[in-house]
């Protein structure tokens, strides 16, 4: 059994302002930068092997502690990203529905096949999501480890391991999810989104 502890990024000012970040690298507010620390100090006692990390610098920035602490070096890994938001990235979902009205509207009514702002479809971010998970499990097979993503990336991860479509879960910056499993074909939902070491 792999067992993933999957964290997402600390808060940025953009998450602050509810803009939609996507690939656009947005750096940690101070608070982003101590919800790092706190999830460093809550996975000290994890067990971990190795420390994955999108190559966005709010997630590399999110790890850099959790590796220091650890004493594990951070493996930068693109798949890992944030969904392409295209020209949304920037903007907040008023200005999204005041700019681009017609997208807005077909990402609402086909959520799955609308490709927001010209960007990625939230299918191929799940097959890139799913993509991802089977390269971790396969190469670190057996171990624990930790892999530092992004609220869309990981909501749509953990939405496909519970047999869903859409998205259902909340998941805040700091926020530790627990999957565990062998293969994709017995993965498996431990926990969703522990804030405790937030508080």
């Amino acid at each position: 059994m792999t067992k993933i502890y999957l964290v997402r990024h600390g808060e940025t000012a953009w998450n602050q302002a509810k803009r939609y970040q996507g690939q656009t690298d947005i750096p940690l507010t101070d608070r982003g930068k101590q919800q790092a620390k706190r999830v460093a100090e809550r996975l000290a006692g994890a067990g971990a092997s190795f420390l994955i990390s999108s190559d966005l610098v709010r997630a590399l920035d999110t790890a850099a502690p959790i590796g220091q602490k650890l004493q594990l070096p951070v493996v930068s890994c693109p798949l890992w990203r944030e969904r392409y938001y295209g020209r949304w990235e920037g903007l907040t979902r008023a200005e999204i529905q005041k700019l681009y009205p017609e997208e807005w509207q077909q990402h609402q009514e086909e959520p799955l096949l609308a490709a927001p702002g010209g960007g990625e479809a939230l299918a191929e971010l799940r097959e890139r999501s799913i993509k991802a998970l089977d390269w971790v499990i396969t190469e670190y097979r057996g171990q624990i480890g930790i892999v530092v993503s992004h609220g869309g990336l990981l909501r749509a991860l953990l939405a496909w391991i519970a047999g869903r479509v859409q998205p259902l879960y909340t998941l805040d910056n700091g926020g530790i999810s627990i999957v565990q499993g062998s293969s994709l074909n017995d993965i498996a939902l431990i926990s969703v989104n522990d804030v405790s070491h937030l508080a």
